[in-house]
């Protein structure tokens, strides 16, 4: 495990500590937005002063004494996050040290422990952190990608370079594009932690990478960021949910296997790899069990064998499936028709049901080519004549029903996750 302290607060590999911002432009707001922040208890608070209005350091300094009235205790990030790294404020090199330098020199006695430097802002920054240093400031050394995905060796290139800064936290923060990009952040993450001493902070921003945020054992990141009153980027959830992903990421309750059901396009494959990634249970896709033990497509067994032989293939590999235990099943849609495979499905654990609307699943499905039962009739009233049918059984069989309107992963594997809890 690796473990440094820092004043007031420890970081460890280990346990990732949650941190939230506040974001006001002037002084009420700041205050605001702080006494809400403290209410929710955060290990961290980041002060995003690029959202800040002020046109002079000291400026700064009288917000800071403000928000010690308030915040007695939780240590604060000052960072001033510029534009060319997607932040709020565009300042140049000398004007961008000298703030940090100030916070540094008044910050402490003001509940701030870390200044975020932009380490590739400018080739001097190692001198900015050994300034810092000199002050008795602790740095987060930090470097942001608002429009892509380095690959691997990139990233783990950019983190040891701003261990090599001399920051006592490295940072990294980039957006994905696909999936791929999110499983690249991870593996990046974990040959990063393994390779440098210090701590590290890593995130895949959007909707997309939000898994990122509440898998620190995977990650090995030593901060996530929530959303408080507002969020400071992309797909941050907010801390309840956040809170409660990190408590079952640690100490998972769940017991057996889930099996995950529901039409077409309620997203069950998604949700089990996301669900997968914060419990660290073992994912399984039924339909991509069948296409590698048939060695064709599910396209190809209806075509070449007809529905009733694929529906035995089904049963059969969903019985293989079940020999083992703590899983996630990702299952077809009509696995659950064929009362055999409920009973598999019952008897190794618990049938969680995504729902959605007609309308959803329509605009999910629509361009699809792959659905050997909607190539036919690629309608929403063909949808929702189907979706009639499967229904009511859908809702029989279901132990625990979860709604996946909202498209949100991250609120669906949490909404499912108190059920769990709920259910015992």
């Amino acid at each position: 495990m690796k473990e440094k302290n820092f004043g007031k607060i420890t970081l460890s590999n280990n346990q990732a500590r949650v941190c939230v911002p506040v974001m006001g432009k002037t002084t009420e707001e700041v205050l605001q937005q702080l006494k809400s922040v403290v209410e929710m208890e955060p290990d961290i608070i980041e002060w995003r002063g690029d959202f800040f209005e002020t046109d002079n350091n000291e400026g700064y300094l009288n917000v800071l004494k403000q928000m010690k009235d308030v915040n007695e205790n939780i240590p604060v990030i000052f960072t001033i996050r510029t534009d060319s790294e997607g932040g709020n404020k565009k300042i140049g090199w000398n004007e961008y040290c000298d703030l940090c330098l100030f916070i540094a020199e008044k910050g402490k006695e003001f509940n701030v422990e870390f200044v975020d430097v932009e380490v590739f802002k400018d080739d001097k920054a190692n001198e900015l952190i050994n300034s810092l240093h000199e002050k008795g400031m602790n740095v987060i050394g930090s470097n942001h990608h608002f429009d892509k995905t380095p690959d691997k060796e990139e990233m783990v290139k950019i983190l040891s370079t701003i261990e090599k800064s001399g920051a006592d936290v490295c940072k990294l923060a980039v957006m994905p594009r696909d999936k791929k990009d999110v499983e690249v952040l991870i593996e990046a993450s974990k040959e990063t932690d393994e390779k440098i001493k210090a701590p590290i902070i890593t995130m895949s921003m959007g909707e997309l990478g939000a898994v990122t945020r509440v898998i620190p054992k995977i990650t090995k990141t030593s901060v996530t960021f929530a959303a408080g009153v507002s969020a400071s980027a992309p797909g941050q959830p907010g801390i309840k949910v956040v809170r409660k992903l990190l408590q079952e990421n640690k100490h998972c309750p769940l017991q057996g296997n889930i099996a995950i059901i529901g039409f077409m396009g309620t997203g069950k494959t998604t949700v089990s790899s996301a669900l997968s990634k914060i419990t660290g249970l073992k994912e399984i896709d039924v339909d991509a069990y069948i296409v590698e033990k048939a060695k064709m497509s599910i396209s190809e067994i209806f075509e070449k064998y007809g529905e009733e032989y694929f529906r035995n293939l089904e049963t059969e590999s969903l019985r293989e499936i079940a020999n083992n235990k703590n899983q996630i099943i990702s299952c077809g849609g009509g696995a659950v028709l064929k009362d055999e495979n409920v009973d598999i499905l019952k008897n190794s654990g618990t049938i969680v049901l995504l729902t959605a609307t007609p309308e959803t699943i329509f605009d999910r499905v629509k361009d699809h080519t792959h659905r050997p039962i909607l190539n036919n009739d690629m309608s929403l009233s063909h949808v929702k004549s189907l979706m009639e049918k499967r229904e009511p059984r859908y809702q029989s069989v279901a132990d625990i029903k979860v709604n996946v309107d909202s498209n949100d992963r991250i609120l669906t594997c949490y909404d499912m996750l108190c059920k769990l809890e709920e259910k015992g």
